[in-house]
C-alpha cells in the first residue's frame, strides 16, 4: 500500500524554515564586514585630509620660494616692482603702466611693501607679477584682474584660498601669507588640530610665536592651539 503524504505538512516545514533567524555567528560576520568597510571609509578620509595638507604645505613654501627668487632676480617685491612692464611684458591686454604701476598711486610704486587688503592694488597684482614671471601657475592674467578665489588668488588644498598682505600679526609687522576664505580670505579654514599640525610642521607649534601664526580666539587655550577650535585664520610669514 501506498503511503500518502499529509497534506500540509511540507508548507509547515517550510514555513519554519524560512522563519529561522541568522545564527551568533553569522551575525558576527555581518558586523565584522560592517566594522571593516567603515573602518575603511574612515581611513581613506584620514588619509586624504592628510594628503590636503600635504598639499597646501607645499603650495606656501611655493610660494615663499617664488616671492625669494622674484626679488633676487628683479630686485624688486612682486606687486610693488616698479619696471613689470618693461621686463614682464603686457600679455592678454595686461598694462603696468597708469594708472596701475605709474609708482605715484600706490601700485607698483618701488617701495618694498605690498600694498593692499590681499584682493586689491599691489597685493592681488602680487599673484600677476609672479605668474608672469613664470614662477607660479594657476593665476589668470587678463587686463581686468579677477580677484576671486581660484582665478586672481590660489585656492588651498585645506580649502579656502591664500592672500598676501602687509600687516601686523601678532606684534611683528611684514609681509603675510594668509589662509582663510570669504570677502577678503580673513574668515579661517583649517581646523584646530590642522592648524597645530601645520605650525609643529614648519614652525614652533605655538600659534603666537614664529613664522606661523594663528589669531583667531576659538584656536587657541592658554597659548597654545585648541584641538576643539574651527575656522582658525592662519597666517605664515612671506620672506
Amino acid at each position: 500500500m501506498k503511503t500518502v503524504p499529509s497534506i500540509g505538512s511540507a508548507p509547515a516545514a517550510d514555513m519554519r524554515e524560512s522563519q529561522r533567524g541568522f545564527t551568533l555567528v553569522e551575525l558576527a560576520i555581518v558586523l565584522v564586514i560592517i566594522g571593516l568597510i567603515i573602518g575603511g571609509i574612515l581611513k581613506g578620509q584620514e588619509l586624504m585630509a592628510s594628503a590636503r595638507l600635504k598639499s597646501t604645505l607645499t603650495d606656501i613654501a611655493a610660494i615663499r620660494a617664488a616671492s625669494a627668487t622674484f626679488q633676487d632676480k628683479y630686485g624688486g617685491f612682486p606687486g610693488d616692482y616698479f619696471e613689470g612692464q618693461a621686463q614682464l611684458g603686457a600679455p592678454n591686454g595686461v598694462t603696468w603702466s597708469s594708472p596701475r604701476c605709474n609708482g605715484g598711486d600706490q601700485l607698483c610704486d618701488g617701495d618694498e611693501i605690498i600694498e593692499g587688503n590681499g584682493r586689491t592694488n599691489e597685493t592681488l597684482l602680487f599673484w600677476q607679477h609672479l605668474t608672469l614671471a613664470n614662477l607660479i601657475s594657476g593665476i589668470e592674467v587678463a587686463a581686468s584682474v579677477d580677484d576671486s578665489i581660484g582665478a586672481g588668488l590660489p585656492s588651498a588644498s585645506i580649502g579656502g584660498g591664500l592672500a598676501v598682505q602687509h600687516q601686523a600679526i601678532g606684534g611683528r609687522t611684514t609681509h603675510w601669507l594668509r589662509l582663510g576664505t570669504g570677502a577678503a580670505l580673513t574668515t579661517g579654514v583649517a581646523t584646530g588640530v590642522q592648524a597645530e599640525s601645520i605650525d609643529s610642521k614648519v614652525d614652533d607649534g605655538r600659534p603666537g610665536t614664529g613664522s606661523v601664526r594663528v589669531t583667531t580666539a576659538a584656536c587657541i587655550d592658554l597659548g597654545d592651539y585648541d584641538p576643539s577650535g574651527d575656522q582658525c585664520l592662519m597666517y605664515y610669514e612671506l620672506n
